[in-house]
């Protein structure tokens, strides 16, 4: 990897106010599934430093709740400090006033140096993401999530598949080369059926 090449994208953001080159991942999902509308309610999981939730801001997304466990200075929405494992749905909810129409999550590990081991507990975040998505989307809503390379992968985004009608996987021009991480993007949330007691 060149310093070049990795600079290129560090110095656009830097430009443009984004704490993190991460915004370009989120902007080429955005354009690719347009993702995000004017007047959203949107949830950002695992939100530090704020890149994607700045992004949404300037996208007219009306109202964002993030949550990380590192602080997140000039957060522009509701910033909940805390585990994302942890955080109840219910209280996205009300923070929110109401089910989201998009939740995005740009979550990661801190990495092990074990491919095999940073793959499972990334996957681990993903389909908390997923779970908190489930229980906080409205129908028709969408998705966007992070996602490291895997044996577990392809499980993962078939289940995403279970609950969403259009379901994509993207690795954006802004990744590092060599990097295993993929985004998968969804709209239109069907909830799952109930199951029979």
């Amino acid at each position: 990897m060149s310093p070049r090449w990795q600079d290129h994208y560090t110095r656009r953001a830097k430009a443009a106010g984004f704490p993190a080159r991460s915004v370009f991942k989120l902007d080429e999902v955005d354009r690719r599934m347009q993702v995000v509308t004017r007047g959203m309610r949107a949830i950002d999981l695992g939100c530090a430093p704020g890149s994607w939730s700045m992004y949404l801001s300037q996208q007219g997304v009306q109202r964002i709740v993030g949550v990380d466990l590192q602080p997140c200075p000039s957060f522009p929405g509701i910033f909940l400090g805390g585990d994302v494992m942890e955080v109840a749905p219910e209280q996205l909810l009300e923070v929110l006033g109401g089910p989201a129409d998009l939740l995005v999550s740009d979550m990661a590990p801190s990495t092990m140096g074990s491919r095999f081991t940073d793959h499972v507990r990334q996957v681990a975040l993903a389909r908390r993401a997923l779970d908190v998505a489930r229980q906080t989307l409205r129908p028709g809503g969408h998705f966007v999530v992070k996602v490291f390379e895997g044996e577990e992968a392809f499980d993962f985004v078939t289940d995403v598949r279970r609950s969403f009608a259009e379901v994509r996987r993207i690795k954006p021009e802004s990744t590092r080369k060599g990097s295993v991480e993929f985004f998968v993007g969804a709209k239109g949330f069907r909830p799952l059926a109930a199951s029979p007691s």
